[in-house]
């Protein structure tokens, strides 16, 4: 919504559920300098943990207090016992974030687009573990993606994105190590708001956005999300549109009994963003004198590649209460997604392949999908609580499912982009000029001879996981929290390729558990320690033809959570060990095919969040982590190693002040820092390859008039030139961007 503030002082007023919202409206009511109040607002009873609900939808400020992601039950995040993250909607307005990647540059234990910006899909290394759309969930049930065929959620659907770090397979099936990242659609509420918003920015970015809902009588409710978004990009003409529509509706069915329907349609037609440059001439000058390749140089031709999607979703949430001690709970949600891709990247400079350039000129490689998945995702919980003892059990027993079908259309090998037969088309990066579209020719990879549509192979994919669950809460006494939790899976995906009749099948079944004690203090502190393990299923054959075995592991994590009472903020630390086993190497199917694989990462995480004052806010994050090879097929040379593009230190602070009286009511100013430390482009640790570290700041500057809210918000305000990571090929990081807004609110 535009208005956060506005918006949520009023549902102070309107809501019960609201005491601290409605601390704050009384204290900034009674006095116009609400420092001399101080005294008075800390001497209101107020309970932080009832000041908000599990969905975000009265989050006021940064601070979330509980959450639904950790345990699938409404759990203040004082009482769990692992490492939970909440950003709220006003976090991501104020950065004006305008992808998940981007809402969680300031976020522990993450770091976030480590691929520069890619319009295609999000990326995310957790606690040192790399993950693509693997551990994305919305509304927490999973956004089943592979391959290209990656969902990307746009922030301004969300309410706020949660973060449940390490592994976390009891709850979700499948997941990486690293963690879950469950994204909270926006949702109908119990009054009548809305906002209509206008920007332009950098790269003549224009877009126009509207949000609003209002309650229909007898508990019913609607909402709708839309926006247009069209911008260039820090690569010259890379273009991107994106077109999406998100309503809901909320039916109350009686007194025990709510549904609510979500949908959403989002449209990208673009260029491919990601530019995939050589080390040489972008961590490393040219060897010959060229110097580095400048950061907007497309590598592709822009007028042949494209990149189009198409994202449905239809979904719901069933909520039903059989009494006071028992309730049901359903979401189910249908997604599609439709894709055309085309886009090239560079494999060696055209001197490597016997053609002297004097290192300038590049031959091109494309990578090429046409298709379409479609996925259901089922979740069903039934929650029983009850007492004994002394003892209070929040019961949860569940059963999900989840299916992915994929039927594209991509060449058996990337092509090699070509003038012709056996005649690369090569691209000077450091003085580019492209050719025309219909003169571009792809070149079988062996062959060098053209490709046609005929060439192309239609390969399908059909997956399916059926999970069990059972967890346990337990709360005695009102200080101790024991949590115990154990799944069964069973997972099948066949692989078809319908040109060669080539067919794949691989099955399995995996059992997981996990377990967590919390004490809590009567000063407001929490102390934990916490078990849990995770699988990944490995989508190959083995050396005999048998399913690889699945990707596994476990944690061992400790923690404090220091929440005092009157103080609307926490401070979390954490330690953790995270084991990775059953790595893969090698073609599946071949001698060459190995699991010996074994990554360990430990670390330390430092999180603070706290509205300080009704004025002051504030999101500061260290972390630590020491991620290593323990084994490898590749023996010595890389055991012991830095995993390439895992940075072991990360660092964030963002702080926004908000004047509430005197000369500059109505103004408001933001800022924050981000530093990533040095990686490497390889697992060898090779000196050449060492990227180094760097740090970006960020600004915003708002003021709010009366219904309006007018807003600067900008991302590298310094102007740092940076290669955010390398893999054999580097990627830059984002270049300043500047995005000024006008939002109307009521």
């Amino acid at each position: 919504m535009g208005n956060r503030i506005r918006s949520g002082l009023i549902r102070g007023l309107q809501s019960s559920r609201q005491p601290l919202a409605l601390a704050i409206t009384i204290t900034l009511a009674a006095s116009p300098a609400w420092a001399e109040e101080q005294e008075e607002l800390q001497t209101i009873e107020v309970s932080a943990e009832q000041s908000d609900d599990a969905y975000g939808s009265d989050d006021f400020g940064y601070v979330g207090q509980r959450s639904m992601t950790a345990t699938k039950t409404d759990t203040p995040v004082s009482e769990t016992p692992r490492s939970v993250s909440i950003v709220t909607r006003e976090q991501m307005d104020d950065r004006a974030a305008v992808s998940i990647s981007d809402a969680l540059r300031y976020t522990p234990g993450i770091q976030a687009g480590f691929y520069g910006e890619d319009n295609k899909q999000d990326w995310f290394i957790v606690r040192g573990f790399k993950q693509a759309n693997n551990g994305l969930y919305r509304d927490g049930t999973r956004t089943y993606s592979n391959g290209f065929y990656s969902w990307q959620i746009d922030p301004f659907l969300l309410e706020r994105v949660e973060i449940l770090r390490g592994p976390s397979s009891v709850l979700y099936g499948q997941t990486p190590p690293g963690g879950v990242i469950n994204v909270i659609s926006k949702r109908p509420q119990d009054y009548s708001f809305g906002s209509i918003g206008v920007a332009y920015g950098s790269y003549d970015r224009k877009q126009v956005s509207v949000d609003a809902g209002t309650p229909l009588g007898n508990g019913h409710a609607v909402r709708v999300v839309a926006l247009a978004r069209e911008n260039g990009t820090q690569v010259d003409d890379v273009e991107q549109e994106r077109v999406l529509f998100a309503p809901s509706l909320k039916l109350n069915l009686g007194d025990a009994t709510d549904l609510t329907l979500l949908a959403s349609y989002q449209e990208d037609n673009s260029d491919p963003y990601l530019q995939f440059h050589l080390a040489e001439g972008t961590l490393n000058p040219s060897s010959t004198g060229n110097g580095f390749i400048d950061e907007d140089v497309a590598v592709g031709n822009t007028d042949y590649e494209r990149f189009d999607r198409t994202q449905v979703t239809f979904g719901y949430q069933l909520d039903h209460a059989f009494n006071e001690q028992t309730s049901f709970q359903q979401n189910v949600r249908y997604g599609r997604i439709d894709i055309d891709l085309r886009q090239m990247y560079a494999l060696a400079y055209a001197d490597d392949f016997g053609t002297p350039t004097n290192r300038t000129e590049v031959v091109r490689y494309i990578s090429t999908e046409d298709g379409h998945a479609d996925s259901v995702n089922a979740d069903n919980r039934l929650m029983h609580k009850w007492e004994f003892n002394g003892m209070e059990h929040t019961l949860l027993a569940g059963a999900d499912y989840q299916l992915l079908k994929i039927d594209g259309k991509d060449y058996a090998a990337d092509p090699i982009v070509g003038d012709g037969p056996g005649s690369p088309n090569t691209l000077n990066v450091y003085n580019p000029e492209y050719a025309n579209a219909s003169d571009i020719v792809l070149l079988d990879s062996t062959t060098f001879m053209p490709l046609t549509e005929a060439d192309l192979q239609r390969r399908t994919t059909d997956s399916y996981q059926v999970g069990f669950y059972l967890q346990d809460q337990v709360k005695i006494q009102d200080h101790l929290v024991a949590t115990l939790g154990v799944r069964h899976d069973r997972v099948d995906s066949e692989f078809e390729n319908k040109a060669t009749g080539a067919k794949q099948d691989v099955d399995g079944d995996e059992w997981t558990a996990n377990a967590g004690l919390a004490w809590l203090f009567d000063n407001g502190v929490t102390a934990y320690t916490s078990y849990s393990q995770f699988f990944q299923p490995v989508l190959q054959l083995d050396a005999n033809n048998e399913p690889a075995e699945s990707e596994q592991g476990d944690q061992i994590e400790v923690g404090l959570k220091v929440q005092p009472d009157g103080f609307d903020g926490y401070v979390n630390v954490a330690a953790f060990k995270i084991k990775h086993e059953n790595l893969s190497s090698g073609t599946g199917g071949t001698p060459a095919f190995q699991q010996i694989g074994e990554v360990e990462s430990e670390g330390v995480e430092l999180e603070a969040v706290a509205n300080i004052t009704p004025a002051w806010s504030l999101v500061a994050n260290a972390t630590y982590v020491d991620p290593q090879i323990v084994s490898d097929a590749r023996g010595d040379s890389v055991e012991g190693n830095q995993p390439n593009q895992i940075a072991k230190e990360l660092y964030s602070a963002w702080t926004k002040y908000q004047f509430l009286n005197g000369p500059l009511k109505g103004f408001s100013v933001g800022a924050g820092g981000r530093y990533v430390g040095s990686t490497y482009g390889d697992d060898l640790e090779s000196d050449n390859m060492r990227v180094p570290s760097y740090t970006v700041w960020d600004a915003t500057v708002g003021y709010q008039w009366d219904d309006f809210k007018f807003q600067v918000a900008a991302k590298n305000v310094f102007d740092k030139e940076y290669v955010a990571t390398c893999n054999y090929w580097c990627w830059y990081g984002d270049s300043p961007n500047v995005v000024g807004s006008v939002t109307y609110a009521w």
